[in-house]
């Protein structure tokens, strides 16, 4: 009996820092999808995220990206290798298993030949951000997850500029 709750203890232990990161079932559902296509576009960075960007040399600080960029502790970015109505449905589907996923729709803004939604996860303190991109009129669609620790007030700065 004994041995059965240290088990279980342990399990808990390692499990739980899996769950509690904001990574989609529903992104990886779609990325999986695509991934063996030859004209699949996708780039996977873990780790520090300020580290890259510093190895860049981009001026974090006048963008007032700093808070932001600390907190991110994976960026999954790709692009889909259809367009149009398949482009348009793989989206649709996404969107609706990110809200399944208790995703959140932040943000949406479109032009006529472009658009971008953001679906967070969590309230004020946020464990994973999607966005949905679409531009060059339906021909390029684009998924972006960073995952991390994200805070509203931060996120609010980024959006006011500095």
């Amino acid at each position: 009996m004994k041995n059965s709750q240290i088990i279980v203890f342990l399990s808990l232990l390692f499990c739980l820092p899996v769950s509690l990161f904001g990574q989609s079932k529903s992104v990886d559902r779609l990325y999986n999808q695509y991934k063996g296509e030859e004209s699949f576009f996708h780039l996977d960075l873990a780790g520090n995220f300020l580290d890259f960007a510093k190895g860049w040399d981009i001026d974090i600080e006048e963008a007032n990206l700093s808070a932001i960029t600390e907190s991110i502790d994976r960026v999954k970015l790709f692009k889909l290798p259809v367009s149009g109505n398949q482009a348009r449905s793989d989206f649709r589907k996404l969107a609706q298993g990110l809200e399944r996923e208790n995703y959140e729709l932040m943000m949406e803004a479109e032009e006529k030949d472009s658009g971008v939604s953001i679906y967070s996860l969590g309230q004020r303190s946020m464990k994973g951000l999607v966005l949905l991109i679409r531009s060059n009129e339906d021909a390029e669609y684009l998924v972006i997850e960073l995952e991390g620790q994200f805070d509203q007030k931060a996120l609010a700065k980024v959006g006011k500029g500095s």
